[in-house]
């Protein structure tokens, strides 16, 4: 499996860096992690070509569904990778990563990781 590579989601006050911003219209899963741990916080994906927007939601306070549980982070704490993907092997490459990297944050509320 190709390694990840993981860069700050900052380009300067509040603003994501240019490399998020260029994700733009693709696909593929990423991994969020602590910056000062290397801890794995939370692993997703965009199987909808809105890599870049499913990305930066993290780092707002969003609530789309009560029964979904969010996790928000701080932009200036973790560090991000990305793998590309088609749209149709998002999931799966989340899945992957999931099991891989065990992240922290990836539970169905009841302190379960998500199926997959």
């Amino acid at each position: 499996m190709k390694d990840l590579y993981y860069r700050s989601p900052v380009g300067g006050p509040r603003v994501f860096a240019a490399w998020i911003l260029a994700l733009g219209s693709q696909s593929g899963a990423y991994v969020i992690r602590s910056n000062r741990t290397q801890e794995v916080l939370y692993v997703g994906e965009s199987h909808t070509e809105r890599l870049a927007s499913t990305i930066r939601r993290h780092f707002h306070k969003w609530d789309d569904s009560p029964d979904r549980k969010h996790f928000t982070y701080s932009p200036h704490h973790v560090e991000v990778a990305v793998r590309i993907t088609p749209p149709g092997s998002a999931v799966g490459a989340q899945n992957n990563l999931i099991r891989r990297l065990k992240p922290r944050d990836n539970t169905n509320g009841y302190g379960e990781q998500e199926p997959f």
